[in-house]
């Protein structure tokens, strides 16, 4: 594993698609198409949709500009559980740190049916295709909609304070970038985690699973964040330690 970096975001951040078409080696897809198909034996509910890739990347001090071809879940996956593969998927997505009025970070811990089942994680997710404006993926609109699929916020409502691209990740783990926002919002810890609630039974009712089983919450002082880093033991993205880090260190 390459050691994480997390800088302030750029000025200007474009993600492009290029809509040429990734040909993958025949043995490599074969390789994808074994392992999908004994991750489907244990778990039925993944669906192989697309994924995004990235090509290429051009980074300055004031800019950063990503550009990605299409790909799909399998080789996402295989990516995962082999970090070093040939031919990896290299994803770029899009996260947010929700903070409350009474001073605490929120993040959730994945469902049982998801591929990483009990990691905790900002509320976020890939790109697709309804983010594209012409060629150009509209990151706001992107994590807009994960929060409203995972929280059941919107960021237009008045709840919210205020809402910004506030780091950008590389390296890591699998070597994926992100793009983290930070949304401050007009609720306590007590209230935004009924408002989660209401929103995961609500999803239940409709037949539908939740992202997250539960929701987590931190308060952003030094000793709250050193004690969680220190003795919770979950599998946790690899970007969580140093985002808490950061936000103790400002």
């Amino acid at each position: 594993m390459m050691p994480i970096v997390i800088e302030n975001t750029p000025t200007q951040v474009t993600v492009k698609f290029d809509s040429t078409s990734l040909i993958l080696p025949s043995s490599i897809q074969v390789q994808h198409q074994l392992f999908w198909e004994k991750l489907l034996e244990k778990n039925p509910h993944f669906h192989n949709g697309d994924v995004f890739t990235i090509t290429h990347i051009n980074k300055t001090i004031d800019e950063l500009e990503v550009t990605v071809v299409k790909t799909d879940y399998k080789h996402y996956l295989y990516t995962i559980h082999h970090p070093e593969c040939a031919f990896p998927c290299k994803v770029i997505f899009t996260c947010v740190a929700v903070l409350t009025n009474d001073h605490h970070i929120a993040f959730g811990r994945m469902n049982q049916y998801s591929s990483t089942p009990g990691r905790l994680q900002f509320t976020g997710g890939g790109l697709d295709e309804n983010d594209l404006d012409g060629l150009i993926f509209d990151l706001e609109r992107s994590i807009g909609k994960e929060l409203e699929e995972e929280m059941g916020l919107k960021i237009e409502s008045s709840y919210s304070k205020s809402f910004k691209p506030k780091f950008v990740k590389n390296k890591g783990t699998y070597d994926f970038w992100a793009i983290m926002f930070e949304l401050k919002v007009d609720y306590s810890m007590k209230e935004l985690q009924a408002l989660f609630q209401q929103h995961n039974e609500s999803l239940l009712e409709k037949g539908e699973q939740p992202e997250f089983d539960e929701f987590l919450f931190v308060s952003l002082d030094k000793e709250s964040v050193e004690t969680f880093i220190q003795k919770d033991s979950s599998l946790k993205e690899d970007y969580l330690e140093p985002i808490l880090l950061k936000y103790i260190e400002e």
